[in-house]
């Protein structure tokens, strides 16, 4: 038994043996890619995004023109307690003041109680027509014109005093020889302003003999040394507020779109000039100027009066310039924009009392269309102010231009993409 099973156990391995001993079965293999005769194809890597365009400094300058105060305004603010309070002058117009930096030309002094106030022909305001200045959104104001020797050198230096105790900054007239060779810089929305101030009178009133500096007086040889060294301290833009032209007209003499454009020449970005006590035209102007550069300037020849008692139509009637300026880093800031609002100064309230404000001519409108007629505006006025409507916008964009439902705002020009 024990052999068999040895046989038995032999015999499978030999079978084990002989089937190991047996070739496995490989597949062939499969015949090689023909070589392609397309070129291999680049890898495509991705370029890194640029860098976004910084974002553009942008700044709305805002100009009104003449800031006078007769004898009525200063009635009109007197308190209960005899002190002054202007503030409510210029409350309507708060808003648009507050929307960027805002210029006005100061056409008064501030002689202070001693000296007592006046009306025309030689000012002197309470130091609280100031104060809402300041209130009302004001930022800088010329004093270079030509009531400022109304109250001989000792009002040009304290209106100087109390501007500067108000934190409004100015320029054109100076307590100092020092202060007088200096060109005046401002900043606003990040942009270096140099601001030019120039008055062709001062109302037969001689300057004093031994300041004959204390005034800015328009005269080539003083332009053109102003603006040499504006351009000197590279501002981002440089500002004329030129004091000149002829009173009541609504029209431009060529002498003074001269004096204008020389401006532009020397390197004014804008000139803002005042003196006509009415409107007159603006315009956009292509030049190339002392250095060289081609580019744009802005010119309006009379802001005309923003606040006053000067009843004679058009003399009510003033404006709210509004330029948007832009500026990318290291370039020059170019004009998005004119737009402007006409204005209107009321006199009296329903019941006969003084109430000098200057208004938005389209707010003025629209109070008298509301029930509660939250300015005030006497009915009888809405035939006026329908008519300087039409006034300023005939003159500025012509008489085409005027709409049949009045606007607030209207603008002048824009800049083409």
């Amino acid at each position: 038994m024990k052999t068999f099973l040895k046989r038995w156990i032999g015999l499978l391995l030999a079978v084990a043996m002989l089937a190991g001993c047996q070739p496995r079965y490989r597949p062939e293999p499969e015949p090689a890619p023909e070589p392609s005769e397309a070129k291999p194809q680049p890898v495509l890597r991705s370029e890194p995004s640029p860098p976004p365009e910084p974002e553009p400094r942008r700044l709305t300058l805002i100009a009104v023109g003449d800031l006078m105060a007769h004898w009525d305004q200063i009635e009109d603010a007197r308190t209960p307690e005899g002190n002054y309070d202007f503030t409510h002058s210029f409350e309507p117009v708060k808003e648009d003041l507050s929307q960027g930096y805002a210029i006005g030309n100061l056409e008064t002094v501030f002689g202070g109680e001693e000296l007592g106030y006046s009306s025309y022909p030689r000012f002197s305001t309470p130091d609280a027509y100031g104060k809402a200045l300041k209130e009302a959104g004001f930022d800088f104001v010329t004093t270079c014109n030509n009531h400022c020797l109304d109250r001989d050198a000792y009002g040009v230096v304290r209106t100087l005093e109390v501007l500067d105790t108000l934190g409004i900054a100015h320029t054109g007239t100076y307590a100092t020889k020092e202060d007088s060779e200096q060109v005046t810089l401002v900043e606003a929305g990040g942009m270096k302003i140099a601001i030019l101030a120039f008055t062709f009178s001062t109302n037969g009133i001689p300057l004093p003999k031994d300041a004959p500096w204390m005034v800015n007086m328009l005269t080539d040889e003083k332009m053109v040394s102003d603006f040499q060294k504006a351009r000197a301290l590279k501002p981002d833009l440089i500002v004329a507020l030129p004091h000149m032209g002829n009173e009541y007209e609504t029209y431009t003499r060529d002498v003074f779109l001269q004096w204008m454009d020389a401006m532009l020449y020397h390197g004014a970005d804008l000139v803002l000039a005042s003196h006509p006590h009415v409107l007159q035209p603006m315009m956009m102007r292509e030049l190339t100027d002392i250095e060289g550069v081609t580019r744009q300037g802005f010119i309006i020849a009379s802001l005309g009066n923003f606040i006053s008692v000067q009843r004679d139509e058009p003399r009510d009637v003033g404006v709210i310039l509004k330029v948007d300026l832009s500026q990318q880093e290291g370039q020059r800031p170019v004009i998005e924009s004119v737009r402007f609002v006409p204005t209107w100064v009321t006199y009296k309230d329903n019941t006969g009392n003084l109430n000098i404000r200057v208004v938005p001519v389209g707010d003025a409108l629209q109070s008298l269309e509301e029930e509660n007629n939250p300015l005030g505006i006497n009915p009888w006025n809405a035939d006026r102010l329908r008519r300087a409507n039409r006034e300023v916008v005939s003159l500025f964009l012509g008489e085409d231009a005027v709409p049949e439902q009045v606007q607030r705002e209207y603008v002048f020009y824009q800049r083409r993409p």
